[in-house]
């Protein structure tokens, strides 16, 4: 069997502006990482993709760590705790936020929240975007199951069902009322491209997670090989070759993307991509679903005594 964990936030959160964020600690990612490289083999990408071919037979499962966004703490706190365990991480970058210093609406949304009381910073974005229909309470759940019934909600609204054009208006309003400039905020927040390719040449694997990071099943044919062509372009130009190049849907679920979307990625030659879907990942299986769960559910071998997986989005 092949589990795959992914991260998100991963940083010091007391010690940090916005301990609010919903992330791992360090300490407890380190710990993590070393109990699951006790129990399980961990692969580089490249084995992955020949096991779900069935044509690796590893002696026990496997473990592959992945890590979206492009975060900063992934190059300075993660990478070298991988590098310390001998560990090869996957790590998605938003190029927008990389190249052009942006900080993509759902981070916006993320640090508002962690800023302001929910109620109230509702409450202004509502002035901004309108109230939230009824949302599918169980769709909602389930694309955010750490979040309470009312967070989820909103959230779901926030990147799914809001028009995109008012919803980044109104956010970037706010965004700067209450936090600042987007540029330096942005700077501080995702790799830079030199800090990329350190992280390769620390031997990570670098793959695309977008150029804006929005449901690609939202987007029109003409917008989806725009975003998807743009992403893929600067990786290629500004990172160093890679035998593999794998691709992470923005939020992962399977309504957040179509089968032209796996189309386009084929036709710009990634070899595989990651959802944010729950099950179980065996030889087979389409290389372009390939399912993740959640660091705060890091699995346990089946045949190793268990270990001490904590912490999480």
């Amino acid at each position: 069997m092949l589990n795959i964990v992914m991260y998100h936030y991963v940083r010091d959160l007391p010690r940090t502006k916005y301990p609010q964020i919903k992330g791992m600690l360090l300490d407890d990612f380190r710990e993590q990482v070393r109990d699951l490289s006790e129990q399980f083999e961990m692969p580089s990408v490249e084995t992955c993709i020949s096991y779900l071919r069935g044509e690796y037979h590893p002696k026990r499962e496997l473990c592959l760590l992945t890590f979206d966004d492009g975060l900063k703490e992934h190059y300075r706190e993660a990478t070298p705790i991988l590098q310390e365990y001998g560990i090869p991480g996957v790590f998605h970058l938003i190029t927008a936020c990389t190249e052009e210093k942006a900080v993509v609406p759902v981070h916006m949304n993320h640090f508002l929240m962690a800023s302001l009381d929910f109620d109230t910073y509702q409450a202004e974005l509502t002035n901004y975007i309108g109230a939230s229909p009824d949302i599918d309470a169980a769709l909602a759940r389930k694309t955010y199951p750490w979040d309470t019934a009312e967070v989820a909600a909103f959230k779901y609204f926030f990147n799914f069902v809001v028009s995109p054009e008012v919803r980044d208006s109104a956010v970037k309003v706010l965004f700067e009322k209450y936090i600042g400039s987007e540029q330096d905020f942005a700077e501080e927040l995702y790799v830079n491209w030199d800090e990329a390719r350190k992280m390769q040449k620390a031997g990570m694997t670098l793959g695309g997670h977008t150029h804006t990071h929005r449901p690609l099943s939202s987007l029109s044919t003409d917008e989806l090989n725009a975003d998807l062509e743009r992403c893929t372009s600067l990786l290629r130009k500004e990172l160093h070759p890679q035998d593999l190049w794998p691709f992470c849907y923005p939020y992962g679920k399977s309504q957040s993307y179509t089968p032209e979307t796996v189309a386009v990625l084929k036709r710009l030659k990634y070899d595989c991509a990651f959802t944010t879907e729950c099950a179980v990942n065996l030889p087979g299986m389409d290389v372009f679903s390939i399912s993740r769960v959640d660091c705060k559910k890091a699995p346990q071998a089946t045949a190793v005594g268990a270990g001490r997986a904590q912490g999480g989005m």
